[in-house]
């Protein structure tokens, strides 16, 4: 959802100011990845389904925050 990736990058990039254009799928796995812990070092394998998995939870509770705070605007 434009919601769900908004929250993302701005929860990602500390930022309060979206893009216009969609990030691509990986770049977003990869945020959601970080969200759940992953540190995405050169050496490191990629994201697993655990990390994935909390990644989506965390990203559940910054898309719901994101929805309330914007909801003045």
């Amino acid at each position: 959802e434009p919601l769900e990736w908004r929250a993302l990058y701005c929860r990602v990039h500390s930022t309060t100011k979206p893009p216009t254009d969609p990030p691509s799928l990986s770049q977003v796995v990869q945020w959601i990845a970080r969200l759940g812990g992953y540190l995405a070092r050169k050496h490191d394998r990629p994201p697993g389904p655990t990390v994935i998995w909390r990644g989506f939870l965390a990203l559940h509770e910054v898309t719901e925050m994101y929805r309330i705070f914007r909801q003045n605007e």
